[in-house]
């Protein structure tokens, strides 16, 4: 009986030999840190964080991680958005009425603004791509 088991185990590492593949990685001690404290704040094994982390960069499907400072940008551009869409409207709904409009500058003004946080929203997130290493870990 054990010369059958003896067998079974033999051709189960070969088969799993076969299907699976496994790889060695060096860190440095700061990458190490780093990665297994992500491993830790995700709640799971540090091989499992790599693994799982590996494969979403390799399959593109890796989320980004937005700085705070970005996406307090990006909110502000979308008020100044919304704010000359309403002035736009409002513009346009008093046009009609009185068959003119009364300040032609202002909605120019206003697509300086966009502009400008827009640039401001642009340089931030290059400045983000610029300090985040390949893979997305810091």
């Amino acid at each position: 009986m054990s010369d059958k088991r003896s067998d079974y185990q033999k051709d189960y590492q070969k088969d799993y030999q076969v299907r699976t593949k496994r790889v060695n990685l060096v860190f440095s001690a700061a990458e190490y840190r780093s990665v297994k404290k992500s491993a830790g704040a995700s709640g799971e094994a540090l091989a499992t964080y790599v693994k799982r982390r590996a494969l979403e960069a390799h399959h593109g499907q890796l989320e980004s991680t937005v700085p705070e400072e970005l996406l307090e940008q990006l909110a502000d551009l979308d008020r100044v958005i919304r704010t000359i869409a309403n002035n736009a409207n409002q513009m346009a709904h008093h046009s009609n009425q009185v068959r003119h409009v009364l300040d032609e500058t202002q909605p120019f003004l206003y697509i300086q603004s966009l502009e400008t946080e827009l640039k401001k929203a642009i340089a931030v997130a290059k400045q983000h791509a610029a300090k985040t290493p390949p893979g997305g870990m810091t």
